[in-house]
């Protein structure tokens, strides 16, 4: 959104005229935007087990393939030296890079504090990117969800012995060992879920895991959502404009126009 809005567009003389971008500005969006995808697609890779094959060297091969990157990049991928799972910072210094090359050539408008936004949102995402690194690396030992697990068997299979024990009628033992055992297990499925969301050592056995093609096709929406949308702009407005105050074209109503005033405004723009 910061770069499509700050990106150098044409300037027409009439003020009926769509303004769109320079093919320079253009082509740094698009590429922008192609690096950001790329991004997603390798930082989900690392996190998961399922998309682990793409971080492979015949992986690589294959984005190169299906024209997501070019061959000089996956070079540049394969030959960094980091780790598989960090590749994707490399990627994220391909965006920065673009954009201060593009903003010294004059495509990208905008001062320091644009600038600076820009940059805070790069480390957002790098800090976004480590903290689920992160908690997947520091959860919790699998002994322990066993040991969870084993609790929640014996109180459960204890409760009906317990039940008739006590003298407590069979439809009441029926219901409340119904209750315990939807709440407790199911308590007890869902923390495996949040243990591990990409299902990685499939402790809920691969149920109701996160989707992660469904983020990946996420990102890759958002990725040109604000260079679509602001593709063709119905305005162009310069700072002189604004200081003269020539905005009379862009003026309407606040209850918008009647028939009999509509009728002449049609005639100044035929």
């Amino acid at each position: 959104m910061i770069l499509a809005a700050h990106a150098t567009r044409t300037k027409s003389l009439h003020p009926l005229e769509m303004s769109e971008y320079t093919p320079e500005s253009k082509q740094i969006l698009t590429l922008i935007s192609r690096y950001i995808r790329l991004l997603s697609l390798l930082a989900y890779a690392s996190f998961t087990k399922s998309h682990r094959p793409i971080l492979t060297p015949r992986g690589y091969r294959r984005l190169v393939e299906r024209g997501i990157i070019t061959p000089l990049e996956r070079q540049a991928l394969v030959e960094s030296d980091v780790a598989p799972t960090q590749r994707h910072n490399a990627v994220l210094l391909w965006i920065i890079k673009v954009f201060l090359e593009g903003k010294k050539g004059g495509h990208i408008k905008g001062g320091v504090g644009m600038e600076e936004r820009f940059l805070d949102t790069c480390h957002v995402i790098r800090a976004q990117y480590e903290a689920i690194t992160g908690e997947l690396q520091g959860r919790i030992p699998l002994a322990y969800a066993h040991i969870v697990q084993v609790l929640v068997d014996v109180v459960l299979w204890m409760y009906p012995l317990m039940a008739f024990a006590s003298g407590m009628s069979l439809g009441l033992a029926v219901v409340g060992t119904g209750l315990l055992t939807i709440f407790y297990q199911g308590l007890s499925d869902l923390a495996k879920q949040f243990l591990d969301p990409y299902d990685n050592v499939q402790y809920g056995q691969g149920d109701d895991s996160l989707n992660i093609n469904a983020l990946i096709a996420e990102t890759n929406a958002g990725s040109v959502r604000w260079l679509e949308g602001f593709a063709r702009s119905p305005f162009w407005l310069s700072a002189l404009d604004i200081k003269n105050g020539d905005l009379s074209v862009y003026s309407l109503p606040v209850n918008g126009l009647t028939a009999e005033l509509n009728v002449p405004r049609k005639r100044r723009y035929v």
